[in-house]
């Protein structure tokens, strides 16, 4: 899988993309445990989002070695 990372999110972990291999019927939220696991429990919190080829994903969503998954901060605005 491409692993995409955006807005300050990319700035902190000081990496834009990164590949991993899913294991089977590995779902976002095993994802994002492997990624605790690799980078740090402070860059992956639960109000963080996460598409899966371009649709909002949720933690059930599965994946496949050739899916792109993009985590990006929640959106702010004033």
């Amino acid at each position: 899988m491409n692993i995409l990372y955006f807005a300050s999110l990319k700035e902190s972990l000081n990496i834009s993309n990164e590949e991993i291999l899913a294991t089977p019927d590995m779902t976002v939220i095993e994802l994002r445990s492997l990624l605790i696991n690799q980078h740090g429990e402070q860059y992956f919190p639960s109000n963080i989002l996460c598409a899966v080829n371009q649709v909002i994903a949720n933690n059930s969503t599965q994946l496949n070695n050739d899916d792109e998954v993009a985590f990006y901060p929640p959106v702010t605005g004033g």
